[in-house]
């Protein structure tokens, strides 16, 4: 299966073979990144951020899947990037597909936001979309690990 990785440390790099989720994002398990409009999907470690240590806050990744159309929040870790097909479902099929041919959308949109980090601005693109991403990437550089409260409730 044709597939992307955006590593931590912002290198996008192209695959075809079977995907090892367990090597690729992590043993706690996956969790889809929606981008809406696209035959694509995200998916990052659910839980990568309680774990900064083994997963790393993903800035270029959080910046591309922003830019992509999913919402702005903090991803860690790698991110696999796969094509996806919810009209699938119905049918009793696999929403997961290989990463549509040709990528170039994926590869310009990485490029653009690495050379927008760096303080430049892509030529395509405008000066306030650049420092959109670079706003969006202080965000997820410091924004707070998400936490989740359990409360015990009795039953009467």
């Amino acid at each position: 299966m044709r597939h992307a990785i955006l590593t931590v440390d912002g290198e996008l790099t192209h695959h075809d073979g079977r995907l090892d989720w367990d090597t690729l994002v992590g043993p706690e398990g996956k969790s889809r990144v929606n981008l809406p409009g696209l035959a694509v999907a995200g998916w990052v470690n659910g839980v990568g951020l309680l774990y900064p240590k083994r997963y790393p806050r993903n800035i270029t990744g959080s910046c591309v899947l922003a830019a992509l159309g999913a919402n702005v929040h903090p991803y860690a870790g790698p991110v696999v990037f796969t094509g996806w097909n919810p009209g699938n479902t119905p049918l009793g099929l696999l929403e997961i597909e290989s990463l549509p041919k040709p990528v170039e959308t994926l590869d310009m949109i990485h490029g653009s936001v690495v050379k927008a980090l760096a303080g430049g601005t892509p030529r395509e693109l405008s000066p306030s979309w650049a420092e959109s991403m670079r706003e969006i990437a202080e965000h997820i550089r410091t924004a707070p690990t998400p936490s989740i409260t359990m409360r015990t409730v009795t039953l009467r």
